[in-house]
Order: C-alpha cells, then sequence, then structure tokens
C-alpha cells in the first residue's frame, strides 16, 4: 500500500495540467429530456447593455489595426489620413447585416467618427468621397475635408459642387477641413501656372460653395504642408470666403499656424502677443486652435 501512495505521489506536478476539452462537455445522454432543455443557454441579450458598452464592442469590429497587408487604407495627405483603419470588409458587412437596429447604431458610430473627402486626390486612399456615399447615411457624417494644390495646372473636372455630393444632406457636418498641399500663386510657380490668380479663383469659388450648402457647419479648419504661406493669395483668399459666411477659423496641427502671427512676423523667441483683433476666441479644440 506504501509503494501505491509513493507512486501517487510522484505523478502530482505543480504545473497546471492541459485542459481536457471533453471535461467540459456535457454528454446528452446523461440527462433527460427536461433536463437537456434546463441546460440550453439562452441568447445574449445585446441591446440590454449600456449605449456606451454597445459603442466600444461596435468600435471594435469596425476598426481595427491588425491586418493582413501594411499599406495606408487612408492615403497620405490631410485628417482623412489618420483616419482608424477599417476592419476587414467581411467583419463590417457582417455588422450591418444582423438587424436593422445594430446596422443603424453601427453606422452612426462608423460615419460619425471619420473624415470623408470632399473630392478624391491621387494618393491612394481606399476612403471612399461624398459621391459615392448613398443618401441615407449623409446625414450621419460628422467632419468633411476638401484638398487643395493638387493638380493646379488642370484642376479635374468632376471638381464641381453639385447635387451628387449631397452637402445640403449632411446636416451632421460640424467640421469642414481645407488641407493646402501648395499655393500656385507663389512665385516659384512663375512659368508653370496658367495665370497668377487662376488657383485662387477656382478655389475660393470652390469653397464658397461648399459654405453655402452645408446647413449646420460649425466652424472651418485649416492646415497646410510646410510651404503654405499663411499671408499668400490663395490663403487670403480662402480665408475671406469664410469670414463672408461668417464661419469661425480654426488652425490644424500640421503647420502651425494661429490667429496672432503671420509665417513672416514669427521671431526667434518664438512668443508673439496676441493681436486683439482675431476672429475667434473661444475655446480651442483637440489638435486645432481657434482663430
Amino acid at each position: 500500500m506504501a509503494a501505491a501512495l509513493v507512486a501517487d505521489l510522484d505523478k502530482l506536478s505543480l504545473r497546471d495540467r492541459p485542459e481536457d476539452p471533453a471535461a467540459n462537455q456535457i454528454d446528452e445522454d446523461e440527462f433527460s429530456d427536461d433536463e437537456a432543455a434546463e441546460v440550453v443557454l439562452a441568447p445574449f441579450r445585446f441591446f440590454d447593455l449600456p449605449s456606451e458598452i454597445r459603442l466600444k464592442i461596435y468600435g471594435f469590429v469596425l476598426f481595427s489595426s491588425k491586418r493582413k497587408t501594411s499599406a495606408r487604407p487612408s492615403g497620405n495627405v490631410g485628417s482623412s489620413s489618420k483616419n482608424k483603419p477599417l476592419a476587414p470588409l467581411s467583419h463590417r458587412l457582417s455588422l450591418f447585416l444582423a438587424s436593422r437596429r445594430l446596422h443603424d447604431e453601427a453606422a452612426s458610430l462608423f460615419y460619425s467618427v471619420q473624415t470623408f473627402r470632399v473630392f478624391p486626390i491621387q494618393d491612394y486612399s481606399r476612403q471612399p468621397v461624398l459621391s459615392s456615399l448613398g443618401s441615407s447615411y449623409r446625414p450621419m457624417i460628422g467632419k468633411i475635408e476638401l484638398i487643395l494644390g493638387s493638380s493646379w495646372t488642370a484642376p479635374p473636372k468632376s471638381w464641381k459642387v453639385t447635387s451628387r455630393l449631397g452637402l445640403t444632406q449632411m446636416t451632421g457636418v460640424k467640421i469642414f477641413k481645407i488641407f493646402i498641399q501648395c499655393d500656385p500663386s507663389h512665385p516659384v510657380f512663375e512659368g508653370f501656372r496658367i495665370s497668377n490668380d487662376y488657383y485662387t479663383g477656382f478655389a475660393g469659388e470652390l469653397v464658397r460653395q461648399i459654405l453655402e450648402q452645408l446647413p449646420n457647419l460649425g466652424h472651418v479648419e485649416f492646415d497646410a504642408w510646410p510651404s503654405v504661406q499663411k499671408n499668400g493669395a490663395l490663403m487670403r483668399r480662402l480665408l475671406s470666403e469664410v469670414r463672408a459666411a461668417g464661419q469661425k477659423i480654426y488652425w490644424g496641427p500640421e503647420r502651425g499656424w494661429n490667429d496672432w502671427e503671420d509665417d513672416n512676423d514669427r521671431i526667434s523667441t518664438g512668443f508673439e502677443k496676441p493681436d486683439s483683433t482675431s476672429d475667434h476666441a473661444g475655446p480651442k479644440e483637440v489638435g486645432a486652435v481657434p482663430c
């Protein structure tokens, strides 16, 4: 008997034993029909969860960084390039097609947190533009972006503000972002541009028409690449259109503009006293400085 006890003790280990999948399975033959019915788990009541938790779950399904490809799905220009990476299409479709209520809640989150481009540019973005979105999704959009400077010698003929964009239906748009890649009115473009003010007039008219059709816009945010000057002809025209529309002006984080100094007014200390004639002195937004 002592030998048997020693043998049993030798089998003991402090390591966790591997879990046996069969041990957790229920043998239906051991239960009667009534007992088997009692162990069946009821469906989980997902919509009983608080809305905050449901939105978190939608976010995990719709946006995921675990992709097979490393290419940026949103391009490399402007705020739209910083959109969250999208989950595989099959995951998103499964969520949208589960039920009508699930679709409405998930779609509201999906379209409100992303920045959609007004017109496409050639930076290999997979993000859809406004004209490709269904009319039922347009009121859910919260942020749109216009990227200027691309094709400055011959803007695409499709860059027109028409009913196809559905701007009047975008009642949820509060932020209109304008990102400038280059200003063709700068002297460095002399000899290559059509005229000094051709692209300036084209861009200014485009912005004016967009502002006229957005019903509930909150403010316009400007940003640019380092070569663009705040006191250049293009920026002056765009700022005048936004002010004429009565919209507040904010500055994006990339260019580093603020409301009290122009590019050629900067001093070595990096500090200037704010001008009392600023356009807007309201609270700062995340990643933007109010003008």
